[in-house]
């Protein structure tokens, strides 16, 4: 086992590398716009963007204008119709989409559903002159505590997609399951589900949570933690360290659709660990409008 000096060094560098992440200037707090087209959507304008957007076989599809600014993709600015792949933005690394700019600000799509199923498309917009400064947001953790790293036990299952509800109200969004960890506290034993993210290394393991500092002394809406696979077959994790809990990205923007923990990774107890909730509080408000809301 690693000493207590190893540990806490290594998570003060992560530390550290995760707030700069956050607060770079295309991270979470750069995004303005998060806009919505449904399969059936055909050029649709958006305020902040040039052209139009539509749906066309799933494919999400900016059609330049006949004249003025307009998006840089790959590099290049499209004379002719051009599909905006959806992936992840360039802070975070992976996915199949090129970069694609209007001017200073970051556009990126992402794929989601509708409560009942059907697929949605979304468009991102980043600013990163809106970026929050991380010395106005407030952001802080408790004290590294070893008693916060916790022995338990993986029980993988088979890969099942599942689609959470989010705080976009409306929309749901993929959440692969990969299987349990169970730990014990305080003599009780507690069993977590855990997600499988994909990140640019493969299946990352991510435990989301509440627990009964949610919403006073940490963020509402749960926090994540990422856990280890201690063999490369990716069949055991061996601890949970509750000190790398992070509030999610919609504790930072309007513009995300994080999704609700799940019922059965609510804590009975506090977890006095890992990150504290900003001071800095951002009003809900939602971005979505379904087809028949926009119609009547």
């Amino acid at each position: 086992m690693p000493t207590k000096e190893h540990l806490e060094g290594q998570w003060r560098e992560w530390r550290y590398a995760h707030v700069a992440k956050m607060f770079r200037p295309y991270g979470w707090t750069s995004l303005i716009a998060q806009y919505w087209l449904e399969a059936n959507d055909k050029n649709v304008s958006f305020d902040l963007l040039p052209g139009t957007w539509s749906v066309d076989g799933g494919r999400i599809v900016f059609t330049p204008p006949a004249s003025g600014p307009t998006l840089s993709v790959n590099g290049e600015y499209p004379a002719e119709p051009v599909e905006i792949v959806p992936g992840r933005n360039q802070t975070y690394g992976h996915g199949d989409s090129e970069p694609v700019y209007f001017g200073l600000n970051e556009v990126e799509t992402i794929l989601r559903s509708t409560h009942d199923g059907k697929p949605l498309y979304g468009v991102r917009v980043r600013d990163p002159r809106q970026a929050t400064r991380l010395e106005d947001a407030g952001v802080t953790a408790f004290d590294y505590d070893h008693a916060w790293r916790i022995r338990g036990v993986y029980t993988p299952s088979q890969l099942t997609d599942y689609e959470a509800e989010t705080v976009e109200a409306g929309v749901r969004e993929s959440t692969p399951r990969i299987g349990t960890f169970t730990f014990e506290h305080n003599g009780r034993s507690h069993t977590l589900t855990l997600i499988g993210k994909q990140s640019a290394t493969g299946v990352q393991p991510v435990a989301h949570i509440r627990d009964k500092t949610s919403g006073t002394i940490t963020y509402g809406a749960g926090r994540v933690i990422e856990l280890q696979f201690a063999d490369e077959a990716q069949t055991r994790i061996d601890w949970i360290d509750f000190n790398y809990a992070v509030a999610l990205p919609c504790a930072f923007t309007n513009f995300v659709t994080c999704p609700v923990v799940p019922l059965e990774n609510h804590l009975d107890f506090e977890v006095l660990a890992g990150e504290k909730r900003p001071s800095q509080q951002v009003v809900r408000t939602m971005t979505y409008q379904s087809e028949a809301k926009r119609a009547s």
